[in-house]
């Protein structure tokens, strides 16, 4: 079976992941916008990760996948900066399942984890949250900068261990 991983990654994160899902399956990582991305018509599985941006996957990772991601073997994988394991986690992994399954793709692995926040995306969650006062749609909160904190040391060792391991039977 060829395979190939293709991400999306904005800090590195994402990428780190990707990596690790490849060195697992023993075939090459590269970002969407490389070369060797364009066509996987050669692939058999391709396992495909993003990081969350305003609720899924960056627009244009979105518009790659719909043109380019059709009737294949597929592997999701996630990182986003709050507790994978909470409900914003599962719904995350809903989002990128139904973004498979528009293409008709088979799913057959899928893996989320905690990873680093942009230190840019923070500034500006903090910004609007001082502009809008209690209607800001993302209140700081000693909980929010506790998660911020804890994902900052995200993606770690134990995460890309349980990376390999859930595409270790691809």
């Amino acid at each position: 079976m060829k395979k190939i991983v293709v991400y999306s990654s904005l800090t590195g994160n994402t990428k780190k992941v990707g990596e690790a899902i490849a060195q697992e399956l023993g075939c090459e990582a590269v970002g969407y916008t490389d070369e060797r991305a364009k066509d996987v018509s050669e692939f058999d599985f391709v396992a495909i990760g993003f990081y969350i941006d305003k609720g899924g996957p960056d627009a244009h990772f979105k518009r790659y996948v719909k043109e380019r991601i059709n009737g294949k073997k597929v592997g999701l994988f996630i990182t986003l900066g709050a507790d994978p394991n909470k409900e914003h986690g599962e719904n995350m992994l809903k989002v990128g399942r139904e973004l498979l399954a528009e293409g008709g793709n088979e799913l057959l692995a899928e893996f989320i984890c905690q990873g680093a926040i942009d230190p840019k995306v923070i500034e500006e969650m903090k910004e609007m949250a001082a502009k809008m006062g209690d209607k800001a749609i993302h209140l700081i909160t000693p909980e929010r900068e506790a998660t911020w904190k804890q994902a900052s040391t995200h993606p770690d060792e134990n995460d890309l261990s349980n990376a390999r391991e859930a595409f270790k039977h691809i």
